[in-house]
């Protein structure tokens, strides 16, 4: 039985380190990859996740309930993020690796319950998705994966919410182009 996000957030602001742990085990693929984004190193990264969530822990009275929860953490980490860059570029070391890239993981970016399409489709889509421009599929990812709005998006990577329309729009168009090459013909 899977506990709803509410619930476990409130077992958690009790000190439940079952429903903790299920928390960290729920978000640290997503959050990790959202850290890599913006360090460019694995292992930073890596540290970056255990200090937000260790920092969850010890605040886990004050967390903001439900959905406000995956803005609250993608922002954590997101400054969490910038403050080591910070750290880091007033020690005079360099801030990431040159030419780490994150691959986007999995088969989650379409929810099967709401559009019925075949495995080949799902595995094009998937390609499509991995071949968009890193920012590009990491604000596909944080809208159509982890449901935030565009402007929770716009927010948390300071850009504007019609930067975000423009780049949702550009992996749309590209999953629309490949799996109905010939869409113009329909539009006409």
């Amino acid at each position: 039985m899977q506990q709803s996000l509410s619930q476990m957030l409130f077992d958690i602001s009790f000190g439940n380190e079952d429903a903790f742990r299920r928390l960290v085990h729920q978000f640290s693929d997503k959050t990790y990859q959202f850290a890599c984004s913006i360090i460019k190193n694995a292992e930073d990264a890596e540290e970056i996740i255990s200090d937000v969530f260790l920092n969850i822990w010890l605040h886990r009275e004050n967390l903001p309930a439900g959905e406000q929860f995956i803005f609250y953490l993608y922002k954590a980490i997101k400054n969490t993020s910038l403050n080591y860059l910070k750290k880091k570029n007033r020690q005079k070391e360099s801030a990431a690796e040159p030419g780490y890239f994150l691959e986007a993981v999995g088969s989650h970016y379409l929810n099967p319950e709401e559009v019925a399409i075949s495995r080949e489709n799902v595995l094009r889509i998937e390609q499509v998705i991995n071949a968009l421009p890193g920012r590009c599929r990491q604000i596909f990812v944080l809208v159509k994966e982890d449901g935030l709005s565009y402007r929770e998006v716009a927010e948390l990577l300071d850009i504007s919410p019609a930067t975000v329309n423009v780049q949702m729009t550009i992996a749309l168009k590209k999953i629309w182009q490949e799996l109905v090459p010939d869409h113009h013909r329909f539009l006409s």
